[in-house]
């Protein structure tokens, strides 16, 4: 761990200055001015912090730009303050370094007064500002340099550029960190989150990412973690000594010396943080106990995920006539809204091309993403043919961008030019399959090309692989032109291929033109069943019209089958007369078929399955009919839970499986929201004046989706609870916050991504760091009583219930407020005992009154399977026969196996589970005979190619170390001796059954009462420590 300073700005104030000392009044309040006034102040901020150990000290520099000097009239001596202040830091280092222990200089650079994002200042003015501050700190000889207090990812990296470019003109180089400011509201000033900064950041060549400023470290361990996770390189911390308090009129930092210690020892320890120091309100009384804190702890690094992205096409002037006219009349704020209504419809990434012949491309382009850019919360990917106008718009945006596009068209320059942006910008980019000769039309020409382009871009370039997008181009199947009936089929096949030998890259598609001429009913059909064929094959991301696509379920069974037929070209032939031709069978579907005329009323004959797909399809028209139908039979609740629940289950079972997409779940809760709202008043509500009991209830970090998380605050607040529901994206230290505040009986925890889960089980980390035990209630879509019971429970040292639903998490509350209307830990206790012994409100027990009415079926479980408690408390031993023969082992103690033959090995791997399991090669709808064709031609080479290179290359070397030793059980525990037989070794405690046979692992083994010792083998197996080092460098 380094250790860095504490704050030069408290430490100076400390001093008690005065006008004099900083130069005359007219330089009151600037520090970086005592390098000329008084500089003898600075050096004794510096000797403060290196006495009690510190290895790093930071430039007076933080405001040294010209940018925050012209604020004294002395922007010209920026690059010299610079040069000073580097040089008596170094001088004041030299004084404490040792052989055993150097110092180390971090040239301080400041965030300036200005936000580029706002218009305050030019790109291009703030990096010049940016690079002459670098050359001094350089000149004046800092060891590294630190961006620092980064509050507009925009002005982040235009330091950041600016630093590189000094780099590569003076031909020298130092280590880099980049360090974001997260404000106590959860974001940076300009309202970035941590996960958007890490993205915007990471194609830079930095050194290490952190945090500083703003917050304590308390409020910075959510965020923290995240960099820890999701950053392969070293991270830093460096906080304030908690959020300041004004007292008198004073600023009163409340972390002591021995709190900030604390908990920068946790980030080191428990995350993984390389760099701890301090920031405003830290002297060295608090950053001295750090170093002996720290010193022994070593980073854990961990990689990022991405996802599917569904790219918005429409503010896209060369295939939008709303677009062009917007445009050409300038009407900005109708652009943005333009901007806003795809946001809403679900995409995740804008397209942003203002292509039109007549005008100026590059000033529209600063004018459109320069309010883009404070409007929209989704990252732009900028469109043009013309590299000028993209840079325009990065100029302006922040966040990590898009370009689209390049490729060979136009010879090797242009194509450089864009490959330069995206590394000048840290931008990904989209390169489509067309080279000097044209659009590649075969899988094997767009793979060629492909290959030609990833090898250019990631060795000459250096772009990594997961910032490259190759559009393999769908082009029209709808001419009849037989040179045409294979472009979808030639499509897909080189996506597939691209996606599996160019490993790491993503692949993107404009989906659309595959329709070309066809009417608009049937385009949406074609458009909806290519692209899901496509994602089949790999399709990593699709730019689309989200209200132009049609989930798989709502589409007519013939119409899929012959969409099908026509993509993969399955014209029949007798001779060379064509009997059966997709696309001529395909247009006579859609004769007379209009977009309109395909809009119908919610299916199904009674009113059950009409309601049950008003939430299918997401259709609001009629619904509220229906319901009123559905009421004269059925109560609110039994409405809810019996009906829309099992229209919303369909729904999720849908999404995982691909066949709908985001914007049509979004569509699906809308619908669900809207028969909520209008079922509420016809609910009953129970409880009087005083509530039953109060849950804090979010849907956590990163997750959008709350319809689930409001059925419960209705659920709960109309049975008598009440509830504080914080809303979506809700960190960590928000619930807790809100949990202190409202002195709650329960948190209630919800989400729909597969991430979510994950965000979980963080989050019951941290409250267990916290010391907070309250029972959590854990819910949505992606979670399962099994991940709960496996993976959580035993982590959370509190008391932990998975909800099914809505009623579930209401039958959990009423269990734990059943004792004495309070929850404490016995209750709690008592709560999981009464609910089934592991803290999880189960189907099995009968859950509101309105359930018994439609006879709900009370039990899912098989008959005869018990529930493994996560107590550990009962020890009554089970019926299990322990008088039985003790088997006697080859040897005691541990022997590790060597020279494992690799094809051993090898000859166990199951094909089926790896290639459809973990490589997804799905069979999807080909035929088993073309699946296996596949796999013999793509698949099988590539997993021979593997081997050879594994043992080639000594990438995998298996061992084993197994062992048998001598044990006796004790109650749950299964104690393990030494060869002596006598003297423990170590103790595993096992949970046991609550109720049935009370089985544990324990009784399997002699018990202490016996007299008798009993043996026990374990093993450990690797395949050695290269795999996990190639693996990272994959």
């Amino acid at each position: 761990i380094v250790v860095f300073d504490g704050a030069m700005g408290t430490n100076l104030h400390a001093q008690d200055l005065s006008v004099d000392d900083y130069g005359g009044p007219q330089f009151e309040g600037c520090p970086e001015h005592l390098l000329i006034s008084t500089p003898e102040a600075v050096e004794r901020v510096h000797a403060g912090f290196l006495e009690v150990g510190c290895d790093v000290v930071e430039t007076d520099s933080f405001g040294s730009t010209s940018i925050v000097l012209a604020e004294y009239q002395i922007a010209h001596l920026a690059y010299e303050l610079n040069v000073k202040a580097a040089q008596l830091a170094k001088r004041v280092a030299a004084d404490f370094a040792t052989k055993e222990k150097p110092r180390w200089v971090a040239g301080s650079m400041g965030p300036t007064t200005k936000l580029p994002t706002l218009g305050h200042i030019s790109f291009l003015d703030m990096k010049a500002s940016y690079r002459e501050q670098a050359r001094g700190l350089l000149d004046g000889g800092a060891d590294l340099l630190i961006v620092e207090t980064c509050q507009d990812i925009l002005q982040t990296k235009a330091a950041l550029a600016a630093i590189f470019e000094e780099f590569e003109s003076s031909k020298r180089r130092v280590p880099v960190i980049a360090q974001v400011t997260i404000e106590a509201f959860g974001t940076m000033l300009m309202g970035t989150e941590i996960g958007a900064a890490l993205t915007a950041l990471e194609p830079f060549p930095i050194d290490v990412i952190g945090m500083n400023c703003a917050t304590g470290p308390q409020q910075m361990a959510d965020n923290v973690r995240y960099l820890c996770q999701n950053w392969s390189r070293a991270v830093s911390v460096i906080p304030n000594a908690g959020i300041p308090e004004n007292v008198g009129g004073h600023a009163v930092f409340k972390e002591t010396p021995a709190s900030l210690a604390k908990e920068l020892q946790h980030f080191a320890r428990d995350l993984g943080v390389n760099i701890v120091g301090g920031c405003c309100g830290t002297t060295p009384a608090e950053v001295q106990r750090t170093p002996a804190s720290s010193s022994i702890f070593i980073q854990q690094p961990y990689r990022q995920d991405t996802s599917f992205l569904i790219v918005g096409e429409r503010v896209n002037a060369s295939g939008s006539k709303k677009m062009r006219d917007l445009l050409n009349s300038e009407d900005w704020d109708g652009l943005v809204s333009l901007a806003r209504e795809q946001e809403r419809e679900g995409a995740h990434v804008l397209d942003v091309n203002v292509d039109f012949v007549g005008r100026d491309g590059e000033k529209d382009m600063h004018a459109l993403a320069s309010r883009l850019v404070t409007n929209v919360k989704i990252p732009l990917m900028f469109d043009s043919t013309e590299w000028q106008k993209m840079e325009a718009g990065l100029q302006h945006a922040g966040g990590k961008c898009i370009l689209n596009s390049t490729n060979y068209e136009d010879g090797e320059p242009r194509f450089a030019k864009v490959l330069e942006l995206a590394k000048k910008y840290g931008a990904s980019v989209v390169i489509g399959t067309i080279d000097e000769e044209g659009m590649a039309r075969t899988a094997e020409g767009k793979f060629n090309i492909a290959k030609r382009a990833y090898d250019q871009a990631t060795e000459k370039y250096g772009l990594p692989a997961d910032d490259i997008f190759f559009d393999a181009l769908a082009l029209p199947i709808s001419t009849g032109i037989e040179e045409d009936r294979r472009n979808a089929l030639e499509t897909i096949e080189g996506i597939r291929r691209i996606k599996h030998e160019l490993q790491g890259v993503f692949t993107i598609l404009g989906v659309s033109n595959i329709s070309f001429g066809l009417n608009p009913a049937s385009r949406i059909v074609l458009n909806s069943v290519f692209l899901h064929e496509a994602v089949a094959a790999g399709l990593d991301s699709a730019i689309v019209n989200a209200s132009k696509i049609e989930p798989l379920n709502r589409i007519e069974e013939r119409q899929l089958k012959v969409a099908l037929d026509l993509i993969y070209d399955r014209r029949e032939f007798d001779g060379d007369v064509c009997t059966y031709d997709p696309l001529g069978e395909f247009t006579k579907l859609f004769e007379g078929v209009t977009t309109k005329s395909k809009k119908k009323e919610a299916r199904g004959e009674t009113v059950e399955e009409r309601l049950k797909y008003h939430i299918i399809d997401g259709e609001k028209i009629g619904l509220e009919d229906n319901l009123k139908l559905a009421l004269e039979n059925y109560s609110a609740l039994e409405i809810i839970n019996h009906i829309l629940l099992e229209g919303m289950k369909v729904v999720g079972d849908l999404f995982g499986s691909g066949q709908m997409q985001l914007p049509f779940v979004l569509q699906s809760a809308e619908a669900m929201k809207a028969a909520v709202r209008f079922l509420e008043p016809f609910m009953e509500k129970k409880g009087g004046a005083t509530s039953k009991g109060t849950m804090v209830l979010a849907t956590v970090k990163g997750d959008v989706h709350d319809i689930g998380k409001n059925l419960v605050d209705i659920i709960l607040t109309n049975n008598g609870y009440r509830v504080i529901n914080l809303g979506i994206k809700q960190t960590i230290d928000a619930i807790l916050s809100a949990y202190e505040e409202h002195r709650a009986d329960a948190v209630g925890m919800s989400g729909l991504l597969v991430k979510s889960t994950l965000i979980m089980k963080e989050n019951l980390e941290v409250m267990n760091e916290r010391g907070i035990g309250v029972p959590v209630v854990l819910g949505g879509a992606a979670l399962t009583r099994r991940y709960v019971d496996d993976d959580l429970k035993s982590l959370y040292k509190g008391t932990l219930f998975y909800a099914r639903d809505a009623f579930a998490g209401l039958h959990t509350m009423d269990k734990l407020m059943s004792h004495d209307g309070h929850t404490g830990e016995a209750e709690a206790k008592a709560a999981v005992a009464s609910i089934g012994g592991n803290g999880n409100a189960t189907e099995e027990e009968e859950l509101v009154a309105e359930e018994a009415k439609l006879g709900v079926r009370k039990s899912l479980r098989p008959r005869g399977a018990t529930k493994i408690s996560g107590d550990t408390t009962h020890t009554v031993r089970s019926d299990v026969r322990s008088e039985v023969p003790i088997p006697a082992p080859p040897f005691f103690g541990s022997r590790v196996v060597h020279d494992i033959p690799l094809a051993d090995v090898f000859s166990f791997i199951n094909e089926t589970a790896l290639f459809k399991g973990q490589w997804q090669f799905k069979q999807g709808r080909t035929s088993a005979e073309e699946y296996r064709a596949f796999v013999a031609e793509h698949v099988r080479p590539v997993f021979e190619e593997l081997k050879d290179r594994s043992e080639r290359d000594g990438l995998l070397v298996p061992r084993v170390v197994y062992g048998y030793f001598h044990c006796q059980s004790f109650g749950n525990d299964l104690i393990v001796y030494d060869n002596d037989a006598e003297t423990e070794r170590v103790r595993f405690t096992f949970p046991r059954q609550p109720s049935g046979k009370r089985l544990c692992l324990a009784d399997y083994f002699a018990s202490v009462d016996s007299g008798r010792v009993d043996v026990v083998a374990f093993h450990l197996v690797t395949m050695g420590r290269r795999a996990s080092g190639y693996s990272q460098e994959l």
